[in-house]
C-alpha cells in the first residue's frame, strides 16, 4: 500500500498527500465546521483543505527559491501536521538558505493579510464564508510566525543557522542551533502539559510537534557532521562547510536528499475556527 497519492503539480513540483492527512481530514473538516449538518461539514472541509493549501503555497514559496539557487525540488509531502519539500540538496551559501527559508514566511504573511483584507467584502456574499477566510488569514499569519521561531528544522532555525555559519562554519553553527532547538522543543512539551494542571487535556499536536522539532534538530546536526566527514575524505576546499578539528571551508556534496518541513500550528481554538452553534 502507498504512503502517499499524488494530488498534482504547481510550476512542476509534485504535489503529494501522505495517507494518514487523508485520514485525518474527516476529522479536521469536523473540528472546523461552524455548526452541524452537511453546510456546516462542508465549509469545516473547505477550511481544512484551505488550511492545507495554504501550506502547499507556503511549501512552494521555499521550493521556489531553493530552484533559482540551484536546488532541484523533488516533491511537495503534505503531512497532518504541516508540509515538506524534499529538495536534492539545500542551498550552499549561507544567503541563499536565508533568502530560501524566508520565503516560505512571506508567502504565509502575504496570504494572512489577503485574507483578511478580503473577508469584510464577503459579508454580503456569506457571512459563514467570510468567518472562514477571516480564520484562515488568522492561521496563516499564525503559520508565518510559528515557522519563524528560531528551531530546526523551522524556518527560523535555518535563518539562525545561516546567520552563524560564515562566523562558526556550517558543522558547528548547525550544532549550535540544533541545541537551541531542543530546549524549545522542551518548551513546548511543558506547553502541552500545561493544561493538565488546570484540569485541562494534553494539547497532544503541540506534543507531536515537540517531539518531531526535538528528533529533526537531533538528525540536522548529524547529517551536518557526516557530510562534514564525507568532504573531508574527498579533499574538497571551498565553500562554508568547517571541517570538525580542521580550519578548512569546503562546500557540500551535491545531491543530498533534504526535507525543509513546515510546521502547521495547532489551531488557535480548541473547539476548531467558529463557536458551535447551540
Amino acid at each position: 500500500m502507498k504512503s502517499s497519492y499524488s494530488i498534482g503539480r504547481l510550476f512542476g513540483i509534485p504535489i503529494r498527500v501522505h495517507i494518514t492527512l487523508l485520514l485525518f481530514l474527516p476529522l479536521f473538516a469536523l473540528s472546523f465546521a461552524p455548526g452541524d449538518g452537511a453546510a456546516g461539514l462542508l465549509f469545516g472541509l473547505l477550511g481544512a483543505v484551505g488550511l492545507f493549501g495554504s501550506v502547499v503555497l507556503h511549501e512552494l514559496g521555499h521550493s521556489l527559491v531553493a530552484r533559482a539557487k540551484g536546488a532541484r525540488i523533488l516533491d511537495i509531502l503534505l503531512l497532518p501536521i504541516g508540509g515538506m519539500a524534499r529538495l536534492d540538496h539545500l542551498p550552499h551559501r549561507p544567503r541563499d538558505e536565508m533568502e530560501t527559508a524566508l520565503a516560505g514566511p512571506a508567502v504565509s504573511l502575504a496570504l494572512g493579510l489577503l485574507g483578511i483584507w478580503i473577508a469584510p467584502h464577503l459579508l454580503a456574499l456569506n457571512q459563514t464564508l467570510a468567518i472562514m477566510v477571516r480564520e484562515l488569514g488568522s492561521i496563516n499569519l499564525m503559520l508565518a510566525a510559528f515557522n519563524l521561531i528560531p528551531s530546526l528544522p523551522m524556518d527560523g532555525g535555518r535563518v539562525f543557522r545561516a546567520a552563524l555559519t560564515p562566523k562558526l562554519g556550517r558543522v558547528a553553527a548547525t550544532r549550535l542551533a540544533a541545541n537551541v532547538a531542543k530546549v524549545i522543543a522542551g518548551l513546548f512539551g511543558l506547553w502541552a502539559f500545561w493544561p493538565v494542571l488546570h484540569g485541562g487535556g494534553v494539547r497532544f499536536t503541540l506534543l507531536l510537534i515537540a517531539f518531531f522539532v526535538y528528533q529533526t534538530a537531533g538528525a540536522e546536526a548529524r547529517q551536518a557532521e557526516q557530510e562534514a566527514i564525507q568532504l573531508r575524505q574527498r579533499g574538497q576546499g571551498n565553500g562554508v562547510w568547517r571541517i570538525p578539528d580542521e580550519d578548512v571551508l569546503v562546500s557540500p556534496p551535491p545531491y543530498v536528499v533534504r526535507e525543509r518541513p513546515t510546521a502547521a500550528p495547532p489551531p488557535s481554538r480548541s473547539g476548531g475556527w467558529f463557536p458551535k452553534r447551540k
